[in-house]
């Protein structure tokens, strides 16, 4: 059933205690899980084709390249990839398209123009990849002072929803919107009125076995944050900047960087880049391998572990008496997880994934114990006063006589849900679940594409009210500097989108899509409701130079759960790329 520790926080105010109830079936398939991703890391080195594969740096989340690839995919170009874990290396990137350039070559069957001129284009972003991999040759070390660099135009005139819990939920956190109609932007929060930002990525690397990234970003605002009375700022920081050491197809990397983690792409329950990149430590093998024995069945398999750290955090440690005289403190939590990723059949691909936060002022340290049942060897029920951990199920199924259209979903579960409902509500009472539908081949040239992705993680409440993203001792919620983690939504919220793109030539992109919220379905009195539109279109100018324009418009109704308060919206959008 559920990965997560399905533990639910009796935390009724008056008694203001925990009692932590583990799904069985839940422990022992997170239990097997992980005893096959730690066999993978063991072997990994000797059963990967290309074990020496070389350092490179990682492919930003939100790059053309994705899409690109995806719908070469649906022309049976591609069979290997896993599209669950993002970023790619640009080495696993060069290995997809080399993939795709042996099968048109072998298959002699003409392909639309606008495959072609992807597939020209992703050799040109790559070509330094791809003129070394399978081969032989030693990585000569580089240094290229600017790999891309953009230059947007920001105008928005509307102010951020909050998320901070529900009333008689004792489950709280301290999440903001950001800025409306823009998320998944990692973490760049835009003021009111004009904004202008400058950004540029630099890359390096030493021979085979090091490479990295440095991407500053420059923001100029009109206002700072969505407050009139507050004068704008000039401001520069390190949007992300990373180092990489591979050996044997196992990478260590170390530094401030984007994940992204399910096979959806407008949003996921536990791993998206909508908040601000991590600090961290994360160990994964960069290209898929084949384990041995009959683990060999489960195809391409990937791992990814990571470490990281929540600052300014706030958290309010268990105590006697009641829950509003706990005293709360602020300060460091640790945040961490682990994904696998495989892909048993050519159509057929399946991820297990789990986060957690743990530590913090006040806050009881793990013991080895603990240790173990985060990854899924030992029980975590003793320390759910401990930890707030997630788990998820997704999977991505490519259908050949539907156009190799992909249905794909995700399962998930939350541990600060209650359990205890009617029987035929136990299985609900504390996930979170989405669906996804993409044809990339919604006409036969290959042009025009659609998206559908439904997602919701307000469900039936038993004695307790729980909560996705909030939690009683974690009063920061799932959040990094007061940005969601997961899907942008926020808890006890659905959402509905619909995009579809169409190339009007190869050089011409056009974007439309429709965005509907609800908020507070089961646990406020007043539901918030939000309806999206927006336009965008890309130029690519030259082989070097593509500008994006987008207007969006919204409609809250019930503005942060308040009856009657209605806003209008707007965000206009524009963006110079150049790429070297």
């Amino acid at each position: 059933m559920l990965i997560a520790n399905r533990a639910s926080h009796m935390a009724g105010v008056r008694e203001d205690r925990e009692v932590g109830m583990l799904d069985g079936t839940g422990a022992w398939l997170r239990k097997s899980v992980s005893q096959l991703m730690v066999l993978c890391i063991l072997v990994c080195p000797g059963w990967c084709p290309s074990a020496f594969s070389a350092a490179s740096p990682n492919v930003p989340v939100d790059h053309w390249s994705y899409p690109a690839l995806e719908r070469i995919e649906a022309f049976g170009l591609i069979h290997s990839s896993l599209h669950g874990t993002r970023p790619f290396s640009r080495e696993e990137t060069a290995r997809l398209i080399k993939e795709a350039l042996t099968a048109k070559e072998s298959s002699g069957k003409p392909l639309p123009p606008i495959i072609m001129h992807l597939l020209e284009k992703l050799q040109r972003e790559f070509k330094p990849e791809l003129d070394v991999y399978g081969t032989e040759c030693a990585r000569s070390s580089y240094l290229k002072p600017i790999e891309e660099a953009q230059i947007r135009y920001v105008y928005t005139d509307g102010d951020p929803r909050r998320y901070t819990g529900y009333p008689g939920s004792v489950f709280e956190a301290d999440v903001t919107e950001g800025t409306p109609l823009v998320y998944n932007n990692e973490g760049v929060v835009y003021g009111k009125y004009n904004n202008f930002s400058v950004q540029f990525a630099s890359t390096f690397g030493v021979g085979d076995f090091f490479a990295g990234s440095i991407e500053p970003i420059f923001l100029v605002q009109e206002n700072e944050g969505h407050n009139d009375n507050v004068p704008g700022t000039v401001s520069a920081d390190l949007l992300k900047g990373y180092g990489k050491l591979s050996r044997w197809n196992v990478e260590l990397e170390f530094g401030r960087d984007s994940m992204w983690w399910g096979p959806g792409r407008h949003g996921e329950l536990l791993m998206t880049n909508n908040a601000t990149p991590f600090d961290m430590l994360k160990l994964s093998n960069p290209e898929p391998v084949l384990l041995p024995w009959y683990f060999s069945y489960l195809g391409p398999f990937k791992y990814t572990i990571f470490l990281s750290r929540l600052e300014d955090y706030r958290v309010r440690p268990l105590a006697p008496g009641p829950i509003d005289e706990r005293p709360v403190y602020v300060g460091t939590s640790s945040f961490g997880g682990w994904r696998v990723d495989c892909k048993p059949h050519p159509l057929f691909e399946l991820g297990v994934s789990s986060t957690f936060i743990f530590g913090g002022p006040g806050i009881p340290s793990l013991d080895f114990g603990d240790v173990l049942g985060l990854f899924g060897l030992g029980n975590v029920t003793a320390a759910n006063n401990k930890i707030n951990q997630l788990g998820s199920f997704d999977f991505r199924l490519r259908l050949p006589w539907l156009r190799n259209s992909v249905i794909y979903g995700e399962y998930a579960g939350e541990d600060a849900g209650g359990i205890g409902g009617p029987w035929y509500t136990s299985l609900f009472n504390d996930v979170g679940y989405s669906l996804g539908l993409y044809v990339p081949r919604l006409t036969d040239d290959g042009m025009t594409d659609l998206r559908v992705e439904w997602a919701k993680n307000a469900h039936i409440v038993g004695p307790t009210p729980g909560v996705w993203y909030g939690h009683n001792i974690f009063i920061g919620g799932y959040a990094h500097d007061d940005l969601m983690i997961g899907h942008h939504m926020f808890g006890d919220a659905e959402d509905l989108f619909v995009r579809i793109t169409r190339y009007l030539n190869k050089d011409l992109l056009v974007g439309l899509d429709y965005d509907y919220m609800k908020r507070g379905i089961t646990l406020s009195p007043v539901q918030e409701s939000i309806n999206q539109w927006g336009v965008d279109i890309t130029y690519d100018i030259n082989a070097h130079f593509s500008v994006t324009a987008r207007y969006g418009f919204e409609i809250v109704d019930n503005f942060d759960l308040v009856e009657g308060d209605t806003r209008h919206n707007n965000l206009v959008m524009t963006m110079l790329k150049v790429e070297f």
